[in-house]
């Protein structure tokens, strides 16, 4: 979707950049997506994508496909960012890296795993070990955490639809 003239991708990736991160590595379904971004990230420098490589076909699946990507790439430490938070500020990336925890996760009213800085293998480990059914949050939580708290939740609002950009 579009915020602000531009893709929420792209948001994201700027929020990133301006929290520290270098390298972007972006995680996509297949091809054709993998395209459709990279036109849209084509003024960034050192994006990766990550081609999906997992049979299953959902977020979970498809984290664990790009962190195993990652593990092999020798990829200790990273954080995660869903492109469905267009609001999210680099502040954000630079307070969650003052810690020092496995699984480092931020929250502003709830929790927001999806956004959390993360050890590679500690997560892996644990999504190993987890049920089928258990969410995100619960396989962070079964690691070694720190919680960071952030007042303003208006950059942690989540779009899945035009109907959230109205609220």
């Amino acid at each position: 979707m579009i915020i602000d003239g531009s893709q929420m991708i792209t948001h994201v990736a700027h929020a990133l950049r301006d929290g520290g991160c270098t390298t972007l590595y972006v995680a996509v379904r297949n091809g054709h997506q993998r395209l459709e971004l990279m036109n849209s990230l084509s003024h960034l420098t050192d994006v990766e994508f990550i081609l999906d490589s997992d049979v299953e076909r959902s977020a979970k699946a498809g984290l664990r496909s790009a962190l195993r990507i990652c593990q092999k790439l020798g990829i200790t430490r990273i954080q995660l960012a869903p492109c469905d938070v267009p609001w999210v500020v680099g502040d954000v990336f630079k307070r969650l890296r003052e810690e020092n925890r496995a699984v480092v996760m931020p929250r502003s009213g709830g929790l927001q795993p999806l956004l959390s800085l993360i050890e590679i293998d500690a997560v892996l480990n644990a999504m190993d070990r987890a049920k089928i059914r258990d969410s995100m949050k619960r396989i962070l939580r079964s690691i070694p955490y720190r919680i960071v708290d952030f007042a303003d939740s208006d950059g942690f609002r989540n779009v899945n639809s035009q109907e959230d950009l109205r609220v």
